[in-house]
């Protein structure tokens, strides 16, 4: 098969500088994302809101933004990348209209958005970094989380987690994440933050995986990364619902509609709810083929490589050959 071409990325975020941009879920997507990209040969930067403005931004050759909490603006003359992954609700038309091709991590959305725009959008799902999380990671897990109910994220500003907070009425949760220190369930804070490398061993280990969605999210249908992780780690998992949850992830993920639903859930035996250890198994190997980064940063490749082709065509110059081969190839096999 041929090679893909060399291409210089640029992933943008919406990430602060320093050390608290350090801990952003988009930071450590974004850097997963780079790996599975270098891994096909790419050349990739990652930039947070401090450095899009780098004078090297003009030799790149594909600008991919995360579409966050903001997002600068498409970079004149290079494939400019838009993949929505939160907040559906800031997104405008007049934006995704700016971009040479837009993606969604909520199909629902990018369907209703693309009849209502008149864009194409293609549904590209959040994913999980197979190197960080498998069920073997269990190995890795400290005494603080290892066989409890756990929660990983941040108390909400002005927002309860509703599902969180009945979790904490009625069983012996471990919680990780910041802001939780002046609320009622402080007394389970295992610790503010876990180094990201480190979230699938607790994920792995723990007794039942909490999870939630902002609300905007579950209206759009944006299924929560943090869904594909635990997964593909093997954990039972509890989280409100959301489209595609079966589709998905099969039983290793039990959906409750209402807070009062999760007492009865964490009351009973969870080998009743949950399907058994080798089935769990067997949806996160499943999980970790389908929906890795790897998956995702070809399917990204693809595109890109259509579109500069494509720019290429319609200017006249001729493609590498080598490109086209790889692009051919990667149709055929799907």
């Amino acid at each position: 098969m041929g090679q893909a071409p060399r291409l210089r990325w640029a992933i943008d975020t919406a990430a602060t500088p320093g050390r608290w941009g350090d801990l952003w879920g988009d930071t450590h997507f974004a850097e997963s994302l780079a790996r599975a990209l270098r891994r096909l040969g790419q050349q990739v930067t990652i930039d947070r809101r401090d450095t899009r403005e780098r004078a090297s931004r003009a030799e790149d050759d594909v600008v991919l933004a995360l579409r966050g909490l903001e997002i600068g603006p498409p970079q004149p003359g290079v494939i400019n990348l838009l993949w929505v992954i939160s907040h559906p609700d800031d997104v405008t038309a007049d934006e995704a209209g700016r971009y040479d091709a837009v993606f969604a991590a909520g199909p629902r959305w990018a369907r209703q958005r693309a009849d209502e725009w008149g864009i194409a959008i293609t549904p590209l799902l959040q994913c999980t970094d197979v190197e960080l999380c498998h069920p073997g990671r269990a190995e890795d897990a400290t005494p603080g989380t290892a066989g409890r109910v756990l929660f990983i994220g941040n108390a909400r500003r002005g927002a309860h987690r509703p599902l969180v907070e009945a979790a904490a009425d009625v069983a012996e949760v471990a919680i990780i994440g910041t802001g939780w220190e002046n609320t009622p369930q402080a007394g389970r804070l295992v610790a503010k933050s876990v180094p990201n490398a480190d979230v699938g061993a607790h994920y792995a280990a723990a007794r039942i995986v909490l999870n939630d969605h902002w609300e905007d999210m579950r209206r759009a249908g944006f299924v929560s990364n943090r869904l594909f992780d635990a997964v593909a780690c093997g954990a039972r998992v509890l989280s409100d619902e959301i489209d595609g949850l079966t589709e998905l992830f099969g039983a290793s993920v039990v959906a409750c509609n209402a807070a009062g639903e999760v007492g009865a859930i964490l009351g009973a035996d969870p080998d009743e709810l949950w399907p058994d250890r080798t089935q769990r198994l067997a949806t996160a190997e499943r999980i970790r083929v389908e929906h890795s980064f790897d998956r995702r940063a070809a399917s990204l490749l693809e595109h890109a490589v259509a579109l500069r082709e494509g720019r290429a065509r319609a200017s006249g110059r001729l493609s590498t050959p080598g490109a086209r081969r790889w692009w051919q190839v990667g149709r055929r096999r799907g």
